[in-house]
């Protein structure tokens, strides 16, 4: 479904991506953990062109091509076909919650505005956001925020969904009705690919854990494989810092 290899990305004189081979089949939960600055975001914006990268390649979306040569139509492909669930929601403050959801579906995607509405209500409706729409941000919990920014990526039914640390700036009281959210998305089979820390979710929910560390992807294995029988001794010293602070 989506095929990254040999990806390197460098900002100046530090290499952040260093030959990252990474693949995701239709209906995979596929979680990425590691340490800060492993390169895990930058992976994930490089894969959904917010980021250009230096070098690799990328076959998705009927797309073929070296990724630091992607055309603009190349580019726009790409981004039609994902969704992306920032850490910080990247709302829009001025707009009400149904229009953060129409946004995308209307300027992006040129669906009449009376169809986007449609999609953004049933879409706001899944993640128990429909009793929100004309409220703004500022009005939001963070948690509300956050299911606000799954909405607007479920809405356009992208092939794949990027979450990028989604529950990290939340109250601790918050993570769970977003991860609630997450879970159920992935039990109706949406393909998801999710940079988190909460190793619950990592073990519990998703079908594959890649672990990440150095710019590399040292160790990738099910849930079980890696929590419970990691192989790499980098795999094992991060697991155990982790898991002795839970």
């Amino acid at each position: 479904m989506l095929t990254i290899k040999n990806l390197t990305k460098s900002y100046g004189p530090q290499q952040i991506l260093k030959g990252i081979d990474f693949q995701v089949n239709q209906g995979d939960v596929i979680t990425l953990i590691g340490p800060s600055g492993s390169g895990k975001t930058t992976l994930l914006r490089t894969i959904t062109t917010l980021e250009k990268g230096d070098g690799g390649t990328i076959d998705f979306a009927g797309v073929q091509g070296e990724l630091a040569h992607l055309s603009k139509n190349d580019i726009r492909t790409i981004r039609q076909n994902v969704g992306f669930v920032f850490q910080n929601y990247n709302l829009f403050n001025n707009k009400t919650t149904l229009q953060n959801v129409t946004e995308g579906l209307v300027v992006a995607h040129k669906i009449p505005k009376a169809q986007a509405k449609t999609i953004a209500l049933a879409a706001l409706k899944k993640v128990g956001m429909a009793d929100y729409v004309a409220h703004y941000p500022s009005q939001l919990s963070g948690g509300q925020a956050q299911r606000v920014g799954i909405a607007r990526a479920i809405a356009l039914k992208p092939q794949v969904i990027f979450f990028d640390e989604p529950t990290s700036a939340l109250d601790p009281e918050l993570v769970g009705e977003v991860l609630k959210v997450m879970r159920q998305l992935a039990e109706e089979g949406a393909t998801m690919v999710v940079i988190t820390h909460q190793m619950n979710f990592a073990r519990n929910v998703a079908n594959k854990v890649v672990f990440m560390a150095d710019g590399q992807v040292v160790e990738a294995g099910s849930p079980a494989d890696i929590f419970d029988h990691p192989q790499v001794p980098r795999t094992q010293q991060f697991l155990a810092e982790i898991l002795s602070n839970v």
